[in-house]
């Protein structure tokens, strides 16, 4: 169990927090890409269509019809971008980081943080963003929002379509300006007190978890705080400089903030 004492000082005493949200994390803030028994809830005539399971499902198959693959992603993108509503998890985490210098670093794919009111110039989300749409040619003509787009999108450019800016399309491209950022504010802080706080990271999260911890094995002043892991699922110079609270990230902020 983690010593919230401890980790307040951590937190308290850090010139900046670095923080890494993986699917864990989104779960607990109300998206679940694979939990079957809500989607058949919730989208029966996907599953009786197509024979989707999962919102991840839906996502990873491709559809010929343009017209229906954007239904389906305006539908997804309506309901848990547009009518996003932050958990009391995401408002805590809001109040842990207040006045604080940070940067997140997240496979949340939803535009949770930025819904929620942090900064999006401090958000780097590794895997694309679905609010975000790319041109279907292969050629990067730039990103757009889809926020305000409905029917089938097509590139301003060439007259393609577009399509969801996420690794799982055949064209997607790094943020290597939100790369770019992340990395300065790594460069800026290697020598800094630094507290990472891995939220919804583990094992399944590599992308979030074993080069964040490489970092913190590298940088002495730097230390790592985790909602899921166990202190022996760190490597061993890194566990001497974490805590592990062997949970998960609502209950490793409430203990946090309180």
């Amino acid at each position: 169990m983690a010593d919230f004492e401890k980790a307040r000082k951590i937190i308290n005493e850090a010139d900046a927090i670095l923080i890494t949200a993986g699917n864990g994390f989104a779960s607990l803030d109300g998206f679940d890409m694979l939990d079957e028994a809500s989607f058949k809830i919730q989208y029966p005539d996907l599953v009786e269509k197509y024979n989707f399971k999962t919102i991840g499902d839906a996502l990873d198959k491709r559809l010929s019809n343009w017209d229906e693959q954007w239904s389906i992603w305006r539908r997804f993108i309506d309901n848990y971008s547009i009518n996003y509503q932050a958990s009391s998890m995401m408002q805590n985490l809001k109040t842990l980081l207040k006045g604080k210098e940070y940067f997140i670093a997240t496979s949340y794919y939803i535009h949770a943080f930025e819904n929620a009111g942090f900064d999006s110039k401090k958000i780097f989300n590794i895997f694309g963003d679905w609010t975000t749409m790319a041109c279907s040619s292969g050629i990067n003509h730039g990103l757009k929002s889809d926020l305000q787009i409905y029917g089938v999108p097509k590139c301003e450019i060439c007259n393609s379509e577009m399509e969801i800016h996420m690794p799982l399309t055949a064209h997607f491209y790094p943020d290597t300006d939100a790369n770019t950022r992340l990395r300065i504010f790594i460069t800026n802080n290697e020598s800094r007190k630094v507290a990472v706080l891995g939220l919804g990271v583990d094992e399944l999260s590599p992308q979030l978890l074993e080069p964040i911890t490489h970092l913190v094995s590298q940088f002495e002043s730097w230390h790592y705080i985790s909602a899921d892991l166990c202190i022996t699922d760190l490597p061993q110079d890194v566990a001497k400089r974490s805590i592990a609270a062997e949970s998960n990230s609502e209950s490793l902020l409430e203990g946090l903030i309180s």
